[in-house]
Formats: structure tokens, sequence, C-alpha cells
């Protein structure tokens, strides 16, 4: 039942504080959609299991494509993707690419990929010896997100996070996302999550330096 309610949602039939994010967001738990297009699960997955990066990147460069973003030789040959070692990859995944991380300078610029309904795990970047507790910004250029974070909850939030991943999750704080509009962490140390909206979200966030070592996840599963 509450699977249901989620598919509802996310087809737009929206409920009180989560309207706005729910009209934004389009694909059901195993398909996400894009411009016509249905992907499953198991299309980027192989008989034994292994994630298929290839056929994850053609996704978001279709994703790009249908967006008009552009796509440099840069961008082909450095976006990795993720599917966090879950095993669902049209509900838990992402792509990115790191335009640059400088720790003598103390910044960060990161592009985000979401396709349609897919979410970034629920995480938080601690102080480690090389840098600072990772302060971020996301300004959302294409699509719509919506910003999961810690703070007084937002009725109905629940049912627009990944059944799997529930369980894995304590923010129910949220911030939707248009393009232009911008959000931040609301404190350092801070747990955070985003879900991509209908048409997927290409995201830039502006941040301090990031050092792997101090990026924790709520899902003792998460592998990054």
């Amino acid at each position: 039942m509450a699977e249901i309610t989620r598919r509802k949602l996310l087809a737009g039939v929206a409920v009180g504080a989560v309207a706005a994010g729910a009209a934004a967001m389009g694909a059901g738990c195993d398909g996400l959609k894009r411009t016509g297009a249905v992907y499953k699960n198991a299309e980027f997955y192989a008989a034994d299991g292994k994630y298929n990066q290839d056929a994850a990147k053609k996704a978001y460069f279709d994703m790009m494509d249908a967006f008009g973003y552009p796509i440099s030789k840069n961008l082909r040959d450095n976006m990795w993707v993720q599917d966090f070692g879950l095993g669902r990859f049209t509900e838990v995944g992402m792509a990115g690419i790191f335009w640059i991380n400088e720790k003598e300078g103390n910044y960060f610029g990161h592009e985000i990929y979401l396709l349609p309904g897919q979410m970034i795990p629920e995480h938080w970047h601690v102080k480690t010896e090389e840098a600072g507790a990772k302060m971020e910004g996301w300004h959302l250029r294409y699509g719509s997100v919506t910003l999961f974070s810690e703070g007084d909850p937002t009725p109905g939030a629940e049912v627009l996070i990944p059944a799997g991943e529930r369980q894995f999750t304590t923010c129910r704080h949220v911030q939707v996302l248009k393009p232009g509009e911008l959000g931040k962490l609301a404190k350092a140390e801070g747990k955070h999550f985003m879900v991509a909206g209908a048409e997927g979200a290409i995201v830039s966030e502006y941040a301090t330096y990031h050092d792997n070592k101090g990026l924790r996840f709520t899902d003792p599963k998460v592998k990054f």
C-alpha cells in the first residue's frame, strides 16, 4: 500500500506540503522515464549481476541530449556513474564529474546527474585530518529535484523516498528546487540526500574541499 501511495505521488497526485515535490516527480519504482523511454533495472546489470556502467552512461547522456545540456569531451572521458553497490540503479544511483577539487584553496565544483526518480543515499561529511566537515550548496540547472535535510519534518515526505531506502533515512525536511533555484546544507555534518523529479535533474554543487575519507552513509550496505 505504501508503494502504491508513492507511485501516485510520483505521478503527480500531491498531498499537503509535499505537493510541489510530488508534482515534479514521475517515474515509478522500477521505471525511469525520459522522452518516452522506459528503463528497467535489469537493463543496467549483466546476467551475473555485474553493474553495466556503459548502459548507465548512455542513459545519462540521452537525458543530457534531451535537455540540450552540452556534452564536452572532458565530460565523456571523466564522468563516473554509481549504483552505490545496492543493485537498484533505477531507485538509487547517480552520475557525476568533479570539475575541480582543491585542498589548498578549499573549494570544490561538482556536477550531479540524476535520472528520473533516482535518489542519492542519505549521507553526511565529517571532519578529517585533511579537511574540515564539507559544506555544500546546490544549484539546479535542469529538471527538478527534492532536497532532504535535517529540520522540521515535512508532512508526507516519506512516500517520496524509494521503499528500499526508507529504513536507512532520517531526514524528512524537504525543499523542492526548480531550474535556477538554490539550496544549501543547513549545518556542518548535517545528514542530507536528494531525489530527482520526473525529467531527471542536473545539479551544480558548490562546496568546500571534498575528502572522500569523510563521507558517511546511513545505509551500511552502500559502497562508494
